[in-house]
């Protein structure tokens, strides 16, 4: 049917003349002043997606990840905590790029393509890193989720995966199947209590108190406040150094996971070997969906990247599979998937 006027199109067409947007991987990003109407379209297309669900809740998440502070962006994230179901990135692409005066047009015949006829239902939970253009930029996701009869909820400020995570809790075995936590968790508090809770029966008092505490540099993103949260929830069994907070700089500019991986150098505050040479010490993204380990030995800074960390992953696993010599005896595998962005080393 046709969208309503709530919003101003006129002021909403498609980006600038020479600008195509494509969603991929890492969903949309480019640079926060042309985005506007992709909000608004993607917030009209993620009722759709909801709706060919038959009306479980999708995630639209507004963030540019590791990209410059001026960078923005949207991660569509489907029913089951997922990303996008591949089939509907041409989808995303098509409403994004359609000329104004055909978006209605647009919009109907993607509907008529998925087979959804009816006009109502349909759900989105809305969340936003740090960046200054976010708020603004989630609001006009939250117009277009309104102007085709959908239901919204914003959570603000999230981390991607705690966005993730509330997705799948939300619909719970509708949508994941049996291997879903309780219904409570669909929240920021039941993200970190599910941590917590795992973390526990991990790692035991006596081992926590010989680690000492882990240096985490935040990328001056919005895992600096949600680690915070968290750290409340683990207390001693995970002591926390939060540097690169959220105001201590421009946002993955010299800190932060890609700064570190790409770079192969430390981030901002650990440039120099620390006076504790066992200190542990980590770096997210400016959404903290990415992670790197690193750490000093005399005056050589040493990473851990993906891949390194994936192995030793794989190493702790066979050693329990060793341990308990089960019968028939399971393999291991380690898959590598394209959320890597090519950016492992």
């Amino acid at each position: 049917g046709k969208i309503p006027s709530q919003t101003n199109m006129s002021s909403l067409g498609p980006p600038k003349p020479g600008i195509v947007l494509a969603y991929g991987t890492a969903g949309f990003r480019a640079r926060a002043t042309v985005l506007d109407s992709t909000f608004f379209r993607m917030g009209m297309l993620a009722v759709l997606r909801s709706r060919s669900r038959g009306g479980l809740a999708v995630g639209l998440m507004v963030t540019a990840s590791h990209n410059a502070e001026s960078d923005n962006g949207i991660k569509l994230i489907d029913p089951d905590g997922g990303m996008l179901d591949q089939s509907w990135e041409a989808h995303a692409t098509a409403l994004a790029n359609a000329a104004d005066d055909l978006l209605t047009g647009t919009f109907d015949s993607l509907a008529a393509s998925i087979g959804v006829t009816g006009a109502g239902g349909g759900k989105v939970l809305v969340a936003r890193d740090t960046r200054s253009h976010s708020e603004r930029l989630a609001l006009l996701a939250l117009d277009g989720i309104a102007s085709v009869g959908g239901s919204s909820e914003d959570f603000k400020l999230l981390t991607t995966p705690q966005l993730h995570h509330i997705v799948r809790h939300a619909n719970g075995t509708a949508a994941a199947g049996r291997h879903v936590g309780p219904a409570k968790w669909a929240s920021e508090a039941g993200y970190c209590e599910m941590l917590a809770d795992a973390f526990g029966r991990f790692v035991t008092a006596e081992v926590a108190s010989s680690r000492g505490a882990l240096w985490v540099d935040a990328a001056c993103g919005v895992g600096a406040p949600q680690l915070a949260t968290l750290q409340r929830h683990l207390g001693s069994l995970l002591p926390l150094t939060i540097a690169n907070a959220v105001g201590d700089g421009a946002l993955n500019e010299g800190c932060g996971a890609e700064y570190v991986q790409k770079g192969r150098k430390p981030p901002r505050g650990l440039e120099a070997p620390p006076s504790d040479q066992q200190l542990r010490a980590c770096s997210i993204d400016g959404d903290a969906d990415r992670i790197v380990f690193h750490f000093w030995r005399g005056d050589e800074w040493r990473l851990l990247d993906g891949d390194k960390i994936a192995a030793l992953f794989a190493l702790f696993v066979c050693e329990e599979l060793s341990t308990l010599a089960l019968q028939p005896a399971l393999s291991m595998a380690v898959v590598q998937t394209a959320y890597a962005n090519g950016a492992s080393g």
